[in-house]
């Protein structure tokens, strides 16, 4: 971590570290103002952006440096515009087709088909979270291990495993309603510290560009199939956008969807904003690593690797807490109440053990990944074939061929999406 005494720090240092304490805690106080606390679309929008500028804001930078270097904007671009088509039909099915897989009779084999696809889903999307919180809480322990300049793979598994042990046994005594109010203190304290990140980086470009020393680094690309499958494999830094489909309990369908949209449109805007002003520091990485941030933030403003760490501990923990939470509610929801959450909060939580001790956290990435891109395959599926069998008419003719293009495409990410690390990394 960063030397912190007076006299290690110059005067351009100072000012960028009162930039982003002051941005820091000027979003957090507006956040915690009684009109965006009291707004019950900021509540559903929140939710939603939590879930896509979680872990992935902490380790798309090493992963996209070292997969396309300089080509990473474009490459953020690209990844958030898919992002925004696939959120497009789970919007869709929110709007359209939640009435009827949420219903207890089928009115014909479609809707019959229609329910045992988003039964498929939710069992998908249940298994998809448990490599998501094994990936989030093993994240978290390589963060706490760096603010103490420790990097021991055995050591993140061991606490990570702890915490995992600590969330089912406390689920399956009391349930984990109790810890899920962790999750507001963490989105808030999560983007505060986003922004004044954005903040301290907006002032090194400044002050690189007024002296006249704004470069890019010279990065090597190896373009081939590979690189492709390794970006497919990183999907998961922008996953999370399917939580509005599964608060129909506390939001309207329009209300759901609406915020949705505009969850994914500020995650795209923080991400191609910080991959942009990150862009003159991603040859500074030393080799590819899940903390690999803290070595970039370092570099911004000595405050911001602890800030960091305090948003990732918050973050992950709070994300592990509510994916564990909706994969008792998926799991029980998809067997018609037959398994007991409870009991699905320890079954979630064991998996994810033994998968943390059996897979290096970057192939945890991907597997993520590809669970998820299953996830979406169905939730595609599922909207173009209401919008090619219920919805008459040219127009959704069009939308399900849009559909069925996007689903294949999270299909071929699901089959061949790789770890960063895995293919001459």
């Amino acid at each position: 971590m960063p030397d912190l005494s007076l006299h290690s720090l110059s005067s351009f240092a100072w000012f960028t570290n009162a930039v982003v304490l002051a941005v820091t805690a000027g979003v957090f106080i507006y956040l915690w103002s009684p009109r965006i606390r009291n707004s019950r679309l900021w509540m559903a929008t929140a939710t939603p952006l939590a879930s896509i500028i979680g872990s992935g804001f902490l380790v798309v930078a090493p992963l996209l440096a070292y997969t396309v270097g300089n080509w990473s904007l474009p490459t953020m671009l690209g990844i958030v515009a898919l992002a925004y088509a696939v959120g497009g039909a789970v919007r869709y099915n929110i709007l359209h087709v939640e009435a009827i897989t949420e219903s207890r009779q089928s009115k014909s084999d479609t809707e019959a088909a229609l329910k045992w696809l988003e039964r498929a889903a939710k069992i998908s999307l249940a298994l998809a979270y448990v490599v998501a919180i094994a990936f989030y809480l093993e994240l978290l322990a390589a963060f706490v291990l760096r603010l103490f300049d420790v990097q021991d793979m055995f050591k993140q598994k061991l606490i990570a495993t702890f915490l995992l042990m600590f969330i089912g046994g406390f689920g399956f005594w009391r349930g984990l309603h109790p810890l899920e109010s962790l999750e507001k203190y963490s989105v808030d304290t999560k983007l505060a510290i986003i922004g004044g990140f954005l903040a301290g980086l907006a002032v090194l470009n400044g002050h690189h560009l007024l002296q006249g020393t704004w470069e890019l680094a010279e990065l090597e690309v190896d373009w081939s199939t590979d690189t492709v499958r390794k970006l497919l494999g990183a999907f998961l830094i922008v996953q999370g956008f399917e939580t509005s489909r599964y608060l129909r309990n506390v939001y309207s369908k329009e209300d759901r969807a609406a915020t949705m949209r505009g969850a994914q449109l500020i995650s795209a805007a923080i991400y191609l904003l910080f991959i942009g002003l990150a862009s003159i520091l991603l040859g500074d990485f030393g080799s590819i690593s899940e903390t690999g941030i803290i070595d970039l933030s370092g570099q911004v403003a000595l405050v911001v690797p602890f800030l960091l760490v305090i948003g990732a501990v918050m973050a992950q923990f709070s994300a592990a807490v509510a994916d564990t939470l909706a994969s008792g509610g998926l799991v029980e929801a998809a067997t018609y109440g037959h398994i007991k959450h409870r009991y699905v909060y320890v079954g979630v939580t064991s998996l994810a053990v033994a998968l943390l001790w059996s897979s290096h956290i970057l192939s945890i990435i991907a597997y993520a990944s590809r669970a998820f891109a299953f996830y979406y395959a169905i939730q595609c599926t599922i909207a173009a074939l209401h919008a090619a069998r219920l919805q008459p008419g040219k127009a959704q003719v069009a939308k399900a061929v849009g559909f069925s293009f996007l689903g294949l495409l999270m299909l071929i990410t699901a089959i061949f999406g790789i770890p960063v690390e895995s293919v001459g990394a």
